[in-house]
C-alpha cells in the first residue's frame, strides 16, 4: 500500500509540476501578446499621424495649385484683353493710314496683379520656395537676391530662382535669415 501512496504522491507531484508548467508558459505568452498588442497599436497610431502630415501637405499642395492657376488665369486675361486692344489698334492704324486723318485711339488700361512693393504669394515651407509678385517687368532675373520684411523686421533674404513677367520664385536663403521669424503670405519683398 506504501508503494501505491509513494506512486500517487510522485503522480501528484509530476502533474502539479506539469500544471506549474503550463500556467508559467501561458503567463507568458499573455505577456508577450500584450507586448505585441502594445507595439501594434504605437505603430498604427504613428501611421495615423503620418497621413494627417501627409494630407496636409497635399492641401497645402492643392491650394498652393489653386492660386498659381488663378493667377495664370488673371495673366491669360490680361493677355487677351492686350491682343483685342492691339488688333483694334492696329485696324484704325491702317484705316487711318488710308485716310490721312488723324486718329483718336482708346484709351488702353492695363490691369496688373503688381502693387506699389513687392510681396509673397504663396510660401513652400518644405521646399524653402515662396512666389512673390514682380518679375521681369519690374527688371528681375533669375539670381537676384531679396529681402523679406514684416514691418520694419526683417526676415530672410531669397534668391530668384525662376522669373516670369508678372511673378517669380525665389528660394530662402538659409545663411541670411532671423531664426525668429518665418516667412508667411503678404510678407514684403524689397
Amino acid at each position: 500500500m506504501k508503494k501505491t501512496q509513494a506512486f500517487l504522491v510522485m503522480g501528484f507531484i509530476v502533474v502539479l509540476a506539469l500544471a506549474i508548467g503550463f500556467y508559467m508558459q501561458k503567463e507568458d505568452e499573455r505577456s508577450m501578446r500584450i507586448k505585441v498588442e502594445e507595439m501594434l497599436s504605437s505603430l498604427i497610431n504613428e501611421k495615423n499621424l503620418s497621413e494627417i502630415k501627409l494630407n496636409k501637405k497635399i492641401q497645402d499642395k492643392e491650394r498652393f495649385i489653386a492660386y498659381l492657376s488663378a493667377s495664370l488665369s488673371k495673366e491669360k486675361l490680361i493677355n487677351s484683353r492686350l491682343a483685342q486692344n492691339l488688333e483694334r489698334s492696329t485696324k484704325r492704324f491702317a484705316v487711318a493710314g488710308q485716310h490721312k486723318k488723324p486718329i483718336e485711339l482708346e484709351k488702353i488700361i492695363v490691369s496688373s496683379l503688381l502693387e506699389a512693393e513687392g510681396r509673397i504669394l504663396a510660401v513652400d515651407k518644405q521646399n524653402d520656395l515662396v512666389v512673390v509678385n514682380l518679375g521681369a517687368i519690374n527688371n528681375l532675373k533669375n539670381g537676384d537676391r531679396l529681402s523679406i520684411y514684416r514691418g520694419d523686421s526683417f526676415i530672410a533674404n531669397a534668391e530668384l530662382v525662376k522669373v516670369q513677367n508678372r511673378i517669380s520664385a525665389a528660394m530662402i536663403l538659409p545663411e541670411a535669415s532671423n531664426k525668429d521669424l518665418k516667412v508667411e503670405v503678404n510678407d514684403t519683398v524689397k
